[in-house]
């Protein structure tokens, strides 16, 4: 049977920080520190700066329709659940009423049972941990997270207050990357920080910035040619696109991240021919075949031509280039439609 293909076209969907940043969350939960080192005091205060952040994250989900659940996991020497997944005044209620267990700090178990929280969940979700000291279980606190980081969709925040050098090595390692850690003076002062958090909880998503393609996608998504040295037709053919995985790409029919479902076919990205503007071309994707969309999500995709047409300034064809050149090619970072979401990608 021939697989449908969805004609997407091609957005230039721009990010940006904090409270004003398209952050489409369906779930996510917070582990938070109770062991003795943290006062009663500023143990309010870490539950205050989670509830803004919560406020702050519930405002965009509405402005983008969509819902949101919220949970807790508090965390010493061991771990409790403080609120399952719920609506937003439910988990603050939650919070509100979890008495300080004090203790030790392992993040091992409070990663767990975030993770068995949010992990049936459909669409993106997220796990932020919060806390004052070093764990005193590196081996599992790593091991769980690096759990937490292989599942697509899964992201892993990590925020610590006054920690030292080498605590804060590990906190930002244990994270999903650099730009998701947040690092704080004091609990009082992590109150202040809810953007700051926020941009780590969706920082903006960036692929490498490269000159290597001759040929670009504009806001339209329509293809063309950088230096406007001229006009682009109707790009005729496309070859197989490959993936960015580290610092090189792999052929998307042999890209196998672990969990993917199904592999992508080579010819899962290709051109197509617009309607408006006639006689220019964008690029679209083959339906997504069981949980394919979810390891291409923000991807960082190269798309190499086959052929493309020259244009002059009235529109007609000059000139039709046949290509085996890799560098005739479009970059481009996908951004995959959640349940709520638009499937859009961002030319770059």
């Amino acid at each position: 049977m021939a697989r449908k293909v969805t004609l997407a076209f091609v957005f230039l969907g721009l990010w940006t920080a904090a409270l004003a940043q398209q952050c489409p969350i369906n779930s996510i939960c917070f582990a938070i520190d109770e062991s003795g080192s943290i006062s009663g005091t500023q143990f309010i205060a870490e539950n205050t700066a989670v509830k803004n952040v919560a406020d702050s994250i519930e405002s965009i989900s509405i402005s983008l329709g969509i819902s949101t659940t919220y949970g807790a996991v508090g965390f010493s020497s061991s771990a409790n659940v403080v609120s399952p997944l719920t609506n937003l005044a439910t988990f603050k209620g939650n919070v509100d009423s979890n008495p300080k267990s004090g203790g030790g700090t392992s993040y091992g178990p409070a990663l767990q049972q975030c993770r068995n929280l949010i992990g049936p969940q459909a669409g993106v979700r997220v796990i932020v941990l919060v806390t004052d000291g070093q764990p005193s279980d590196p081996a599992a606190a790593t091991s769980e997270a690096n759990i937490i980081k292989s599942l697509p969709n899964t992201f892993l925040v990590t925020i610590g207050v006054g920690l030292t050098s080498t605590a804060t090595t590990l906190l930002r390692d244990l994270a999903s990357g650099p730009e998701f850690f947040v690092g704080s003076t004091d609990f009082s002062t992590l109150t202040t920080q809810t953007g700051k958090i926020l941009q780590a909880i969706c920082p903006p998503p960036i692929c490498p910035k490269s000159n290597f393609c001759r040929f670009r996608l504009t806001p339209q998504g329509i293809i063309v040619r950088k230096g406007k040295s001229f006009i682009v037709g109707v790009v005729g053919g496309s070859r197989e696109a490959s993936v960015r995985v580290g610092g090189s790409f792999v052929k998307i029919s042999q890209w196998t991240p672990q969990g993917l479902a199904q592999r992508f076919s080579p010819s899962f990205f290709k051109t197509f021919s617009t309607v408006f503007p006639s006689m220019r071309s964008g690029v679209g994707y083959e339906t997504p075949q069981r949980n394919q969309a979810d390891f291409l999500d923000m991807s960082c995709v190269r798309l190499p031509f086959a052929a493309y047409q020259k244009l002059d300034s009235s529109g007609n064809v000059i000139d039709n280039v046949n290509t085996e050149d890799p560098r005739d090619c479009v970059d481009f970072q996908v951004e995959f439609p959640t349940a709520f979401d638009k499937a859009t990608q961002t030319g770059r």
